[in-house]
């Protein structure tokens, strides 16, 4: 399957703006150590509760377009296919709060760190590797909206799907045009998965890079929460784009910080090391 970087519709960060990747001690070590960040399999990420989400999206824009609901039933069937078996993509994850008691949260007793990351130098480290880049869409009329500027943008009057001047027009195509509209169409549905989230999740304000899997990377498995997940290594030539390392509302902050300035100092780097200014509570 052929996918390209224009294909979706969500939102960007600029240059000069910032991006923050909420980790752990471990995973500091081994970005400082070793420039590399660990890469997770993307449907490995969340519950599988979200996958659902760009699935209801695609269902309610189709509905309202009156397609049939036969294929309705097979866009979703070829979707759930695709995201099953045909995608192998891996996500970074970032948030564009410096500051997020939510994201600390996710580490025991609040003691994570977070990187601060130039986004404009990141990206264009990245560049050649990186799939997709965009802000995570809560918002499910938002959602509804990319979606269907992707499906206006892709399959409007396009000569492989019988040049249809609108989506009821699906109804009308068959043979080889129906199925390659078909095909396309879960497509996109299961690609703006990994950037349509339920509305609870807002208060990550999640930001994602996409990266495939190339045949010279191994696939490497670590236990998270408990799960066997799959994940891919991606080496950056130079830390640059790390500008700030937030210490969490911890209890520790001294012993923390002296440990990351020696991880520093032995990496020779220099990066401002600072603490969360949420307070802690006992």
């Amino acid at each position: 399957m052929h996918y390209y970087k224009n294909m979706l519709n969500i939102g960007q960060m600029y240059k000069g703006e910032k991006l923050y990747h909420y980790t752990t001690s471990d995973a500091l070590i081994n970005i400082l150590t070793n420039k590399e960040f660990w890469i997770t399999k993307w449907n490995y990420l969340n519950d599988v509760d979200e996958l659902r989400v760009a699935e209801e999206v695609c269902d309610a824009i189709l509905r309202e377009e009156s397609i049939d609901l036969e294929i309705i039933k097979a866009i979703r069937k070829k979707t759930n296919k695709i995201i099953r078996e045909d995608l192998s993509f891996f996500i970074l994850s970032f948030s564009c709060d410096k500051d997020s008691q939510l994201l600390w949260s996710n580490y025991s007793d609040l003691d994570g760190l977070n990187l601060e990351i130039d986004f404009d130098k990141f990206e264009k480290k990245l560049n050649h590797i990186i799939k997709w880049h965009g802000l995570v869409s809560y918002h499910f009329e938002s959602q509804k909206e990319c979606m269907r500027r992707t499906f206006h943008d892709e399959l409007i009057n396009v000569e492989d799907f019988g040049k249809i001047k609108s989506l009821n027009d699906i109804n009308k195509l068959t043979g080889k045009e129906y199925e390659m509209l078909i095909t396309h169409i879960s497509v996109i549905c299961a690609l703006y998965s990994m950037f349509f989230k339920r509305e609870y999740f807002k208060g990550e304000n999640e930001y994602r890079f996409v990266f495939s899997s190339e045949k010279k990377d191994r696939i490497n498995f670590r236990s998270r929460n408990g799960l066997i997940t799959p994940y891919i290594k991606k080496k950056v030539e130079d830390l640059d784009f790390i500008t700030k390392i937030t210490i969490g509302p911890t209890n520790k902050i001294d012993i923390t910080t002296n440990g990351i300035r020696e991880l520093l100092h032995h990496n020779e780097r220099e990066i401002e090391v600072t603490k969360s200014e949420i307070p802690l509570r006992f």
